[in-house]
C-alpha cells in the first residue's frame, strides 16, 4: 500500500491514540457532553456547528468573546471534560503489536522522533510511563502545548522546529483523517496505520502517502 520503498526521513513524528495504542476514546459521549455544557454557557447552536472534538474546541474558543467569555475560559472548561475522557481511555489502552520494536529500530538509525497528540499532557505523560515509551521521543507535544488541535498543522510545525528538521525531511505517522489533514497542512508526508479512529476506506480516500496495517510494515521501510 505504500508509494515509496523507503521513508528516507530525518525525523518521524507520531500521533498517540489509535496509532501507538488502540483507539479507546469515547468520541460521541465527549462531544455530547461538551455541547450540552456550551449550550448551558450561552453559546448558540447556530454558531457552534462542529461535531468533531478537535475542531469543536477551536470553534468554541473563537466564539467565546461573543458571549463575554475569554477563549482561555472556554478552553479550560472543555479541557476539563476532555481530560476525563483521556483518563478513561488510559484504563483500556493497549500498545499496538511491535511498537516498541519499531521505535527502538528508529532510534538505532539515528532518526529523530516526536509525539504530537490531541491528548492532554497529564494523561499523555501517564501513558508514556505506563507503556515505557518516554525514552523513545525527543519531543512530546500535547493539546496543552498548542492553541489549535490537529487537523491544524500547528503541533507538527512546532515539533519539526524543535527537532531542527524541515517538513520535506519528515514523516508523520497517524491513524485518522485529522492526522492526514494536519500533515498535508504542514507539508509533511503522512503514513496512516489502519484500524484506528477512521475506517480504512475513509483513509484511502484522503490519499495519505503511505498506508500500513501493522508496525512490521513500518520496520521494512526504515
Amino acid at each position: 500500500m505504500t508509494h515509496e520503498k523507503s521513508l528516507a526521513a530525518d525525523a518521524i513524528l507520531f500521533d498517540f491514540e489509535g496509532t501507538l495504542v488502540d483507539f479507546q476514546w469515547q468520541l460521541s459521549a465527549a462531544i455530547e457532553e461538551t455541547l450540552d455544557m456550551l449550550w448551558q454557557m450561552g453559546f448558540s447552536p447556530e454558531r457552534i456547528v462542529s461535531r468533531k472534538y478537535s475542531t469543536l474546541l477551536t470553534e468554541a474558543m473563537q466564539a467565546a468573546p461573543e458571549i463575554g467569555l475569554s477563549p482561555e475560559q472556554v478552553r479550560e472548561r472543555i479541557g476539563a471534560i476532555y481530560d476525563r475522557y483521556d483518563a478513561d481511555a488510559l484504563t483500556r489502552w493497549a500498545l499496538r503489536p511491535h511498537v516498541l520494536e519499531s521505535l527502538a529500530a528508529i532510534k538505532a538509525k539515528g532518526i529523530r522522533t516526536a509525539l504530537v497528540s490531541n491528548l492532554g499532557g497529564k494523561t499523555l505523560a501517564a501513558a508514556l510511563s505506563k507503556f515505557c515509551l518516554a525514552d523513545y521521543f525527543d519531543v512530546v507535544l500535547s493539546r496543552y502545548d498548542v492553541k489549535n488541535l490537529k487537523p491544524s498543522p500547528e503541533g507538527l510545525h512546532r515539533a519539526l522546529i524543535k527537532l531542527g528538521v524541515s517538513p520535506d525531511a519528515g514523516v508523520f505517522v497517524g491513524d485518522s483523517l485529522d492526522d492526514v489533514n494536519a500533515a498535508k497542512n504542514a507539508g509533511i508526508r503522512v503514513m496512516i496505520i489502519t484500524a484506528g479512529e477512521n475506517a480504512t476506506d475513509e483513509i484511502l480516500a484522503a490519499q495519505p502517502d503511505h498506508v500500513i496495517q501493522c508496525y512490521k510494515e513500518l520496520l521494512l521501510l526504515i
